[in-house]
């Protein structure tokens, strides 16, 4: 951390462990490790870490009262989960109780992208996570938005990884839709970029010029520093990237720590 420049840092679990395709029980108990090791870690170094947990959202009952021993056991800030859970997008209905309870509890959600569609990829390293996650987020949003789920749960606090993949391109033409299509307005009292730039964005897209265009696109406060530590693919001194932006201290200091504080439920808006 020292070395790339990071003050601070948020655990999670990595995508893969989040066994949503394990039955619910194995995950839960699969999971309470998980959550025990992050929670661990954070109580060694409680002024560096912070810690986000998993639960098993194949079963979205069991889901929810997970939430409640993340933080009352756990002590953790809020819950990672994957864009789809078994094929399921995860802004889908079902998932209701899972977010109730999120919101009672006050806890932050971070939406990763997870086991997207292959069919047409190239055989080549690496090229899930660099060409078919930015799509998989696009596919993951949009199922917040047409669902309504920050209509029904206005409290809740959702982050997506990789600035949100794709949608950053994909948000002005669903917005165009949106105000063309009487179904689409049916479907979504809120306009797209009125809901899209009430969630928060990491700023993982390794390029300055992108990541200006989340800031104009999102909203500066809706923007925050991602890593992908510690895999081969992370953005090492990602601090570095916001040097050439033509940003003040206060803008800077929003994408390197309050955004993310917000997020976490650590400061107040």
């Amino acid at each position: 951390m020292d070395e790339e420049g990071v003050d601070r840092q948020v655990l999670s679990p990595m995508p893969e462990l989040l066994s949503y395709w394990f039955n619910t029980q194995d995950a839960l108990a699969f999971g309470r490790h998980i959550n025990g090791t992050i929670a661990s870690l954070v109580a060694e170094v409680p002024d560096r870490f912070f810690g986000l947990g998993m639960v098993p959202l194949q079963d979205p009952d069991v889901a929810a009262k997970e939430v409640r021993v993340l933080k009352n056991e756990f002590g953790l800030l809020g819950v990672e989960v994957g864009s789809n859970i078994n094929g399921v997008a995860m802004g889908d209905r079902r998932f209701d109780p899972f977010f109730a309870a999120l919101e009672e509890e006050d806890m932050c959600l971070f939406v990763h992208a997870l086991h997207p569609n292959k069919d047409r990829l190239y055989p080549l390293p690496l090229m899930e996570p660099l060409v078919a996650f930015p799509n998989e987020n696009s596919i993951g949003i949009a199922s917040f938005l047409v669902n309504g789920v920050l209509e029904r749960f206005p409290k809740l606090r959702i982050a997506f990884s990789h600035g949100g993949g794709a949608f950053p391109m994909t948000l002005p033409r669903l917005q165009n839709g949106w105000e063309v299509s009487g179904a689409l307005r049916e479907a979504m009292s809120l306009s797209p970029m009125e809901q899209a730039r009430r969630f928060w964005y990491d700023t993982l897209v390794y390029d300055e010029d992108a990541i200006s265009y989340l800031t104009k696109i999102y909203g500066i406060r809706q923007v925050m520093m991602g890593t992908d530590y510690p895999f081969v693919i992370r953005d090492k001194h990602p601090g570095k990237r916001f040097e050439s932006l033509g940003l003040n201290e206060q803008d800077v200091m929003a994408l390197t720590d309050h955004n993310c504080l917000r997020f976490l439920g650590l400061m107040k808006s």
